[in-house]
């Protein structure tokens, strides 16, 4: 049963990735009404979670919220400039890489020699399934071959603002459970701000993008009680295999437009980064 837990937040987190195309809107307005899920369902959950609070707790943790914001901004951005089959694979490559350097430099992760070599091979692999990810074949013109230079642009600014949003809890040592609150706030303000200026954002279409937002908190939330019950050596691996439900899911089930040569590519990419995860779980028992 506790496995069957741990892999929950990856269908979770896999199916939100293929929902958020499909409801529609424009990525402010995706952004706040998904940010207003993450908030409504934290201000639920609240009673029943085990919470401590401090000041310097609820800055941090509402500083990881925007932080955030920004990343889940850039992410829904990235699936509309080329699509969440090519967005999911680069952006965890990129996180995973991100937060992988934090935990080397300033967390004492990787501490033997074997963890090292098994992690570096990591971000080796992880660099790799980024380019095999975000290979454009030439033949079809140069909008396509932008759209993924813009695509590459705004997930790496997403990338770098996922990596925030984990590695300033890990630096302050916040515990998940007293984060979550402050963390749904945070991201609720981030996503105010961004769509400021979206005139629809107080209409019916924020109930339905609620749902996302919820959805991904529920997966955070299954995440916590995992990484309590089993550890991180195992739910975190887990919990970032959502991945190939949102990238087989993109070209399957949204038709995403993509050439032979360009599913071939993203499907290599994808073994590329889901054999680095499994790396990188194996320096969680080092």
């Amino acid at each position: 049963m506790d496995l069957v837990l741990a892999a929950m937040p990856s269908v979770v987190w896999g199916i939100y990735a293929l929902i958020m195309p499909v409801i529609g809107g424009t990525s402010r307005h995706q952004t706040f009404g998904v940010t207003l899920g993450c908030l409504l369902f934290a201000l639920i959950a609240f009673p029943f979670v085990p919470h401590t609070y401090t000041p310097l707790t609820v800055l941090i943790s509402f500083l990881s919220g925007i932080f955030w914001t920004i990343g889940n901004y850039g992410q829904i951005c990235g699936f509309k400039e080329i699509g969440v089959s090519s967005t999911m694979p680069i952006s965890t490559g990129e996180q995973l890489v991100g937060t992988s350097l934090v935990g080397v430099l300033f967390l004492g992760d990787w501490a033997s020699t074997q963890a090292k070599v098994l992690g570096f091979l990591a971000i080796a692999l992880f660099i790799v399934g980024v380019a095999f990810t975000s290979y454009v074949e030439r033949g079809d013109g140069d909008e396509r071959a932008n759209n993924m230079i813009t695509g590459l642009t705004v997930i790496t600014i997403s990338s770098l603002g996922f990596i925030a949003y984990v590695a300033v809890i890990q630096l302050f040592s916040i515990n998940s459970f007293d984060a979550m609150l402050p963390q749904a706030v945070g991201m609720f303000v981030g996503g105010l701000v961004i769509g400021a200026r979206e005139p629809g954002k107080f209409s019916k279409k924020t109930l339905v993008l609620m749902l996302p937002g919820i959805l991904w908190a529920i997966g955070n939330l299954i995440l916590m009680i995992s990484n309590s019950r089993l550890g991180v050596a195992i739910s975190f691996p887990m919990s970032q295999m959502g991945l190939i439900i949102s990238t087989i899911g993109g070209m399957v089930f949204l038709h995403e437009s993509k050439t032979r040569k360009e599913k071939a590519s993203i499907s290599i990419g994808l073994v590329f980064v889901v054999v680095g995860i499994a790396l990188v779980a194996l320096t969680k028992t080092m």
